[in-house]
């Protein structure tokens, strides 16, 4: 007895002390780690990213759309009304922020980059349409044109100007435009820091249903750029199950982002770090200087975190419609795509889409191949086009555009249609590769090239646009990052693409 006593005596210490070491070990660890958090966060207050956050990073609007409201904002006109009330709240505090005052500032109203200096402020939903057409409407045009509801989404960052062009083309053939504006856009990075997937869900669903409903029961036509695109499939799936949604007709794509780098799903975790006291620098990817009027640069961990989730999603719901066989009911889809695109996976993100439904349309645009501007190009690049030159038959059509030959900067469309093996043919576009441009880019897809913001040839009577600056000095010297300024911002090709989406458009309202 005395022996199982002191066997339990023992075990009953053992016991103790184990529970005092592991008690201790914790308390060491959760020491350590507030050292080493107190030290980030000492770091990060002295850093020169926490040093540049201004106002606009840390402004929070409380009357934006969302997923839990959005019931209460059922018209067109009552979002716009909170529209006006989000812009007011905006003009009140970047009165009391003193670094808005920089020349170039979005938020100096006297900057020559401000937002709508020239007019319309395209940071908001827009709505044009035959009563409202765009310049060079033809009323002749507007008459015997198919009209559609045409639904148009910009990208992570970005705002309604992303595709206004488009947008004005459309209108312009009698078709009904909403240009959205998704909640946490147009306003200030910071606003993004908050928002979740599911808010820009529920804008979608009212702008879809409120395009319609204006347009008098015309069919819809979703065009989503970039993170629109993912939303635009998004509503998609939603609509084939659900009777109150109205179905798309037709979808089109520009720059999709249906996968983003596996990288970003560190990014819920370091945005929960950056909650905590000193730390509030975690809370962004980059912090830079806000001169574009029509787009964020700065860029908040908390995007990269909702567009992961966000794309996710839509892969496992991809992979259940293939899964039942159920891949040819998403409507007819046209994707354009630059073969070179630093934003987002390229071959990942088409494979979700055209590897698990039937048909389609892929327009890439190539690398430019003219002989002495392919020696600079890296390994690899641009392996995306070689696609159409394989003499297998793809369950999609597939245009190329590319160089006439390696002598020429003029280029042609190569298509080869679904099902062939054929070598593509190619077609003249009497377009050609600028001088000192090698490839297009994710954001250039969607903007004309003498687009009065980010257009490579400014405007009759401007100086200069984003797109057009070239800058040659030494680094660390503008306030504007070098690789900004380098990367391509609109498409020398766009009337190719406008032709395209035009066409492609009108086939959904019962055109040729």
């Amino acid at each position: 007895m005395r022996g199982g006593i002191t066997a339990v005596a023992g075990s009953h210490r053992r016991r103790r002390w184990g529970g005092w070491l592991r008690r201790a070990v914790a308390a060491l660890a959760w020491m350590l780690l507030g050292a080493l958090l107190a030290a980030g966060a000492l770091f990060l207050a002295a850093s020169p990213q926490a040093s540049q956050l201004h106002g606009w990073h840390r402004l929070v609007l409380a009357d934006e759309l969302n997923a839990d409201n959005a019931g209460a904002i059922s018209t067109l006109e009552r979002y716009e009304e909170l529209e006006d009330a989000l812009w007011a709240e905006l003009r009140r505090r970047q009165a009391a922020w003193p670094a808005a005052r920089a020349p170039l500032s979005r938020y100096n109203p006297n900057s020559p980059l401000a937002p709508g200096i020239g007019g319309r402020d395209w940071n908001r939903t827009f709505e044009l349409g035959p009563e409202t057409p765009a310049a060079g409407a033809s009323p002749a045009a507007m008459a015997t044109s198919p009209r559609c509801a045409v639904l148009l989404l910009h990208g992570l960052s970005d705002s309604p100007y992303s595709l206004r062009t488009e947008g004005q083309a459309l209108a312009a053939r009698g078709h009904h435009v909403v240009g959205l504006r998704l909640p946490g856009h147009g306003l200030a990075p910071g606003a993004l820091r908050d928002v979740s997937w599911h808010d820009w869900r529920a804008a979608v669903r009212l702008g879809a249903r409120q395009a319609v409903a204006r347009s008098g029961g015309a069919p819809l036509v979703i065009v989503g750029y970039s993170n629109g695109a993912a939303l635009a499939l998004d509503y998609a799936l939603q609509a084939l199950d659900d009777p109150l949604l109205p179905v798309p007709r037709r979808l089109v794509f520009l720059s999709p982002a249906l996968a983003v780098a596996r990288a970003a799903a560190l990014a819920r975790g370091e945005d929960w770090l950056g909650r905590l006291p000193g730390l509030e620098a975690l809370r962004w990817e980059s912090v830079v200087p806000e001169y574009d009027p029509y787009k964020f640069n700065s860029f908040p961990i908390n995007a990269a975190a909702q567009i992961y989730a966000l794309t996710n999603d839509l892969d496992d719901r991809l992979e259940a419609l293939a899964d039942a066989g159920r891949g040819g009911e998403l409507p007819p889809t046209l994707v354009f795509q630059s073969v070179a695109d630093a934003t987002v996976p390229t071959e990942e993100s088409l494979h979700r889409l055209f590897g698990r439904t039937d048909g389609g349309e892929l327009v890439l645009f190539d690398l430019n191949r003219e002989a002495g501007v392919d020696m600079f190009l890296a390994p690899g690049a641009g392996e995306l086009a070689d696609a159409i030159d394989r003499r297998e038959p793809w369950p999609f059509d597939l245009t190329l555009v590319t160089n006439a030959d390696p002598a020429s900067r003029q280029v042609v469309a190569r298509r080869r249609p679904a099902g062939s093996a054929a070598a593509a043919a190619g077609r003249p576009l009497d377009l050609a590769w600028p001088e000192r441009v090698y490839s297009l880019s994710h954001v250039a897809v969607p903007f004309p090239p003498d687009d009065p913001v980010y257009g490579l040839a400014p405007p009759p009577g401007q100086a200069a646009t984003l797109g057009s600056v070239e800058a040659r000095g030494e680094r660390g010297v503008l306030v504007v990052p070098q690789d900004l300024l380098m990367r391509l911002r609109s498409n020398p090709f766009y009337p190719y693409l406008e032709e395209r989406l035009v066409r492609f458009v009108e086939m959904a309202g019962g055109g040729g």
